[in-house]
């Protein structure tokens, strides 16, 4: 009797086939079981890693700043009591400083729309225990809500001013609300205050730049100088030497004013702006030569500078 190996043989990989499957299912249920593990782990150490809620008072929560907690705590409040002061100001003030975290402004607005309107309608109240700080809060919101607001941003920013209350950054926000209304004297007002709290480079800066949209040389120059002593930051740095080689410049301080462009290059040798203006500087003193050679730098750099193209090819 002949025996059919063939048969067998198949068999035999069908088997190991089998094996190998099982094998690799076996595999892959471990490693899901691992992640599963994994992931579940993260979220108890998460758990365990944030502050208790349940029992919290809505003070525990804002110091922890837990801003989506407290809008729940407060939405279920006002479910009972549609006006309850306490849950109104905490739900506007949580969503005021939830938009801050915000990156783009589709996500900010709604929360700082919602912020307005709880704060708003706190304020109904006549014996309103916390006025000054919902009127600082609804400034800033509405400063945040675009150019048609800054005069309501003025409006609550200096109720709050009236009643006391002064924010670390409340004359900032009432200075750049003028400005952006174009009051530039007014807003002066507020910055330097700003200054004398908080002297920062960008501040500084901000003063300078006032001073010189208003042509006073002297202090534009003092406020510009102390921006670039105070700073680590280039971009400061370069703003506030753009604005006094200008300033040298139109008082035809030519020295001065090339300094200031030479000084930017060193930060940005491919300043276009730099080299324009070392070239009408150049021209104002008579020397063509140079100036013709700083058109062309500019040129190279930006091909399509307009002012360097007129100069050069003229």
């Amino acid at each position: 009797m002949l025996i059919n190996v063939d048969r067998y043989r198949y068999k035999s990989r069908n088997r190991k086939k089998r094996g190998w499957l099982l094998v690799l299912i076996f595999a892959g249920i471990l490693v899901l079981f691992g992640a599963g593990w994994y992931l579940l782990s993260g979220e108890r150490l998460k758990f365990f890693s944030r502050p208790k809620v349940q029992g919290a008072t809505l003070n525990e929560l804002w110091s922890n700043r837990l801003y989506d907690e407290i809008i729940i705590r407060c939405n279920e409040a006002l479910q009972n009591n549609p006006v309850d002061y306490f849950a109104l100001v905490y739900k506007g003030f949580s969503y005021f400083y939830k938009s801050a975290s915000e990156i783009s402004l589709e996500d900010k607005i709604p929360n700082i729309e919602e912020a307005i309107v709880c704060l708003r309608r706190a304020r109904l109240r006549e014996d309103e225990a916390w006025r000054s700080e919902t009127a600082y809060v609804l400034g800033k919101a509405y400063y945040h809500k675009g150019k048609y607001y800054y005069d309501l941003a003025i409006e609550y920013l200096t109720q709050a001013l009236s009643a006391g209350y002064e924010g670390v950054d409340i004359y900032d926000y009432l200075g750049l609300s003028y400005n952006q209304l174009g009051m530039i004297e007014q807003g002066l007002e507020y910055f330097i205050k700003a200054v004398e709290i908080h002297p920062t480079d960008l501040l500084l800066l901000t003063v300078g730049q006032n001073y010189f949209e208003l042509k006073r040389t002297a202090e534009a120059e003092e406020y510009l100088i102390r921006a670039i002593n105070k700073t680590d930051d280039p971009a400061v740095t370069k703003k506030s030497r753009f604005l006094l080689g200008q300033l040298y410049f139109e008082n035809k301080d030519f020295f001065k004013a090339e300094n200031e462009y030479q000084q930017i290059l060193k930060i940005d040798p491919r300043s276009a702006d730099a080299h324009f203006y070392l070239g009408e500087i150049y021209q104002s003193m008579n020397d063509s030569v140079k100036a013709r050679a700083e058109w062309r730098k500019t040129l190279i750099i930006d091909p399509e500078y307009y002012g360097a193209k007129l100069r050069y090819y003229k």
